[in-house]
């Protein structure tokens, strides 16, 4: 679920705490194995993803655990043990900033928290803000090279309950979102010497192999047939800002085509939302608001008019007898949706969604439009879910205000699941 603007309030309170955990945070150190003190600075961290079969949502392996990976979630959290640590407040007003009216007294000793939330049920709760260690690994950008962890990340308690939905197996969640001094990749910049701070992830499309996230700079190293850097040839546009959704990717949408035709969207369409297009793996699908998914579901089934029609099968609308479809090394032969953006430079850049991340094989025999009907409420015009985002290299560059994108790697004969993640 997209993150509600009731917790604006909470994110901007973060800034507040710097203050408090900058003493905190500075005096917490760095562990690296083999890597010894003459070492150059780290180039990238790198963590493996795994899609869940039954929920298509994907979880980030840190220090030996799982965590929903979480595009826009503003916080680590998981739940903590009775002994965990704690954040004294300074006063009453950092943890009145964090939660309001909500600091915890136990023991008569004001500690802060914060509100943890879960992406898909949009649950929320209280809970200490605590300090954890993350273990990783840091690579060269094309295989594991050194054991890596950073001591003393702050993150935030969760009741247990707040697992629910997720992957089982999850213990927690990993927020990446933007401008959250509290976020994973914020954190890690804080504590690992990295070579840029931008973080990449590569979404894999099956359970089977696992997908990879990059936080630092490049190469983003894929292989086979032979050793690809997926980062080589990326095409930018920019990050914009949501200020009811800080936390948020957002990026600006010019319109939308079927088959290379502009769809007919109503005008003014894509001006809310930060412009049109947030990016969110917390949802498996694509999910567009109803003016805009009623004419682009009419353009595709236009386009398609020839391919025989099935049932529809939900959360899916249109569905077609798959045996009637061609097959290429993208995926079914259909027509290619294309998101038309401006690229930097002033050009014009197209995240162009081909069958293998359009259409989604819901039984044998039968495929469906992966996109869904949010209706009137979502806060997006579009929010591009997970699918959508498979097997392509995603580099969020929050310096440059910048997102890259490669396309999807099926055209280059690799995909998101060929990293080495074996160590020579």
């Amino acid at each position: 679920m997209i993150i509600k603007a009731m917790e604006l309030m909470n994110l901007q309170a973060y800034s507040h705490l710097i203050f408090l955990f900058s003493t905190l945070l500075s005096s917490q150190s760095i562990d690296l194995k083999p890597v010894r003190a003459s070492s150059p600075p780290i180039q990238a961290l790198v963590a493996p993803i795994t899609k869940d079969a039954a929920t298509s949502l994907y979880t980030l392996s840190l220090s030996g655990n799982q965590y929903l990976l979480d595009l826009s979630g503003p916080l680590l959290w998981s739940p903590c043990s009775p002994t965990h640590p704690t954040i004294p407040c300074s006063s009453g007003e950092y943890c009145a900033a964090v939660a309001p009216g909500a600091p915890n007294f136990g023991d008569g000793q004001c500690t802060c928290t914060a509100r943890p939330t879960n992406p898909v049920t949009g649950d929320q709760a209280i809970g200490d803000l605590t300090l954890t260690d993350v273990a990783t690994n840091a690579t060269d950008g094309n295989t594991p090279t050194a054991e890596v962890t950073a001591h003393g990340a702050v993150s935030s308690c969760a009741p247990d309950r707040l697992l629910r939905s997720l992957p089982r197996g999850v213990t927690g969640d990993a927020g990446l979102g933007r401008g959250s001094l509290l976020s994973l990749p914020a954190q890690l910049y804080g504590k690992v010497s990295l070579s840029k701070q931008q973080f990449a992830i590569c979404l894999p499309s099956t359970a089977t192999a696992p997908g990879v996230a990059f936080f630092g700079g490049g190469p983003y190293g894929l292989m086979p047939p032979t050793q690809l850097d997926a980062g080589a040839a990326l095409s930018y546009t920019d990050l914009v800002r949501d200020p009811m959704r800080p936390s948020t990717y957002s990026i600006r949408l010019r319109g939308i085509a079927v088959n290379q035709e502009a769809v007919p969207l109503p005008a003014g369409a894509l001006d809310r939302g930060g412009g049109g297009v947030t990016l969110d793996t917390a949802l498996p699908y694509t999910v567009m608001r109803r003016d805009v998914y009623r004419p682009f579901v009419d353009a595709f089934q236009r386009a398609m008019a020839h391919v025989p029609r099935m049932t529809s099968v939900r959360p899916f609308e249109l569905c077609f007898d798959s045996g009637a479809l061609g097959f290429t090394r993208v995926g079914y032969a259909v027509a290619p949706v294309d998101l038309m953006m401006a690229s930097r430079g002033g050009g014009v850049g197209n995240w162009t969604v081909f069958g293998a991340n359009s259409m989604a094989q819901v039984a044998p025999g039968v495929a469906c439009l992966a996109f869904v009907d949010g209706g009137w409420a979502v806060e997006s015009a579009v929010a591009v879910g997970g699918f959508q985002m498979e097997n392509s290299l995603l580099v969020f560059d929050e310096d440059a205000s910048r997102l890259g994108f490669s396309g999807t790697l099926l055209f280059v004969r690799t995909t998101c699941g060929n990293f080495n993640f074996s160590r020579d």
